[in-house]
């Protein structure tokens, strides 16, 4: 077998991270091709129809706006999304693969290893957030394997900051809440953490929530501050070239302000200038609501996992680069010691790296299980591992259902769940159904996924996955012949729905989980990354 490493991918909305174990089986991230440990995940496609990806692209922001993708983690698994460049459609997972090809090499030079010439380039774990649902968490998988890697799992981003941080404090058991605000996606997780296990309770988040949304409450105050200052300029949003200036503005204040009370800034539009300065305190006005929408949700979180048995709180890690805003961890600490005085102050734990870190360790960890711990049957950096790594319990951030009528006259029917949000993975549920009418022989199964982790029975709301049909009920008998329908769901993305008649027919419906990357899309060549 050839020799390849074993890769954590932290894969951010604005920036990533790689990580493997070192000679001492100790977790640290990797260099980029610029000496920087993240990556910003943004691709610049050039007019030759080749790519160049991370900080170099990101500074196209500057010059050719309208040829930079960023962002694009936000759209993953949604339906009909793409961008269209040079005539060509682009869909997330194929962006995402970019991406992490980028990432991939470049820690391959950083480990002073080749990029093979058959067969995968990397094993690798590549984390998502909690709350991703199935076909996110699918065009994940498909991102890494088009970029030419063997992705042992996709695990959730809070549950890989726990097994580094619980690893690193391992002596005793205790509960953690996990407060995960990155560039583009916030999730917040609560999990107990022992040296024998790392189980998620209760999970929740916002897939439109991150720092892009502090970003954009800056520009829009800057905007208007010029054009208090410059109302003769016209319209700035119109200058494109200077709307990539201030984005860039924007993300520099915003990590200014974590250490300093004042910025001072010029911008350029229309060929005029305005200068002024923002305060940390106009700063923490502007985004105020924002942190409130990320405090609605920890509340949300904390009830679930209350109704689970979590009675406290021992500590709060602060994960993701957003969390080191000051009024991020004072105003937390503020809301949950309103439940738990005696709550310690929330700390910030390796942000922008302990993601990475973490599914590096359970990527070693699944090596070692794949290939059984012989010195030479495995890839390099896998080994020394077998019993650190505690047990992981995963749980579900959707609800998974059957659409069912209550009447012969009901045309519109309702979701009946039998897979809830936060159940633990693997899990598996049976439940008995009956006909509606008098001589059926025939039932639709028609499968739904809840697309966030509040459910609701209305069928619109909701995201059907498949139908099947389950033939062969005995004719001529009345209303009421029982079904019974099993749920299960594993960690690997397939929900598995076992149907059985009056008669004992099976009926066997495995539903893969697909993506939104149409099929045919998916065997196009991606464009070249050049350097």
């Amino acid at each position: 077998m050839a020799q390849r490493p074993t890769l954590g991918i932290d894969l951010g909305t604005t920036y990533s991270c790689v990580a493997h174990l070192d000679e001492y089986g100790k977790p640290v991230a990797l260099q980029n091709g610029m000496g920087e440990y993240t990556t910003p995940s943004v691709v610049y496609f050039e007019d030759s129809g080749q790519v160049v990806v991370g900080k170099a692209a990101k500074n196209e922001l500057n010059r050719e706006p309208d040829r930079v993708v960023q962002h694009i983690k936000r759209h993953l698994g949604e339906p009909d999304f793409f961008l269209e460049i040079d005539s060509r459609r682009y869909y997330p997972s194929q962006i995402s693969s970019l991406i992490l090809r980028q990432l991939v090499e470049d820690a391959l030079v950083a480990l002073d290893l080749p990029v093979p010439g058959s067969g995968p380039v990397a094993d690798v774990v590549i984390t998502v957030p909690a709350y991703f649902g199935g076909a996110e968490r699918e065009e994940t998988r498909k991102a890494g394997e088009r970029a030419g890697l063997n992705v042992l799992s996709i695990i959730n981003e809070p549950t890989a900051a726990a097994i580094a941080y619980g690893l690193l404090n391992k002596d005793k058991e205790r509960t953690v809440l996990v407060y995960d605000l990155g560039g583009g996606t916030f999730d917040v997780t609560i999990i107990t953490v022992s040296p024998a296990e790392i189980r998620a309770v209760a999970t929740g988040g916002d897939r439109d929530l991150g720092g892009a949304d502090w970003d954009r409450r800056l520009i829009d105050h800057f905007l208007e501050r010029f054009e208090e200052q410059c109302p003769d300029a016209g319209d700035p949003r119109e200058d494109a070239e200077a709307l990539g200036a201030i984005a860039l503005q924007a993300e520099a204040v915003k990590r200014d302000l974590t250490a300093r009370t004042k910025y001072g800034l010029s911008i350029t539009a229309n060929t005029q200038r305005a200068k002024f300065d923002l305060t940390r305190e106009a700063y923490e006005e502007l985004t105020e609501e924002l942190v409130d929408q990320t405090l609605r949700r920890t509340e949300t979180v904390l009830d679930a996992a209350r109704d689970k048995g979590v009675a406290s709180i021992d500590e709060v890690i602060l994960v993701g680069g957003m969390s080191r805003t000051p009024i991020i961890g004072s105003r937390l600490a503020q809301r949950l010691r309103s439940r738990f005085p005696d709550l310690p102050d929330p700390r910030l734990s390796d942000p922008d790296q302990i993601v990475a870190k973490g599914a590096a360790l359970f990527a070693a960890s699944k090596v070692e299980e794949n290939y059984g711990g012989g010195p030479n049957s495995r890839p390099s950096g896998a080994g020394g591992l077998r019993g650190t790594v505690p047990k992981i319990v995963n749980i579900t951030s959707r609800g998974y259902g059957l659409r069912t009528f209550g009447s012969k006259e009901d045309q519109e029917g309702h979701i009946s769940w039998q897979i809830r949000p936060n159940d633990a993975l693997p899990v598996e549920h049976l439940d008995t159904y009956h006909t509606l009418f008098d001589n059926q022989t025939e039932v639709e199964i028609s499968v739904y996924e809840s697309t966030t982790e509040e459910l609701s029975e209305v069928v619109s709301v909701n995201k059907e996955l498949a139908k099947a049909s389950l033939t062969g009920f005995p004719p001529g008998k009345p209303a009421g012949q029982p079904l019974k329908v099993t749920f299960s769901l594993g960690d690997e993305s397939i929900l598995r729905v076992h149907a059985v008649g009056p008669t004992g027919k099976d009926l066997h419906v495995e539903v893969k989980i697909a993506g939104a990357t149409p099929p045919e899309e998916e065997v196009k060549p991606l464009p070249k990354i050049i350097k």
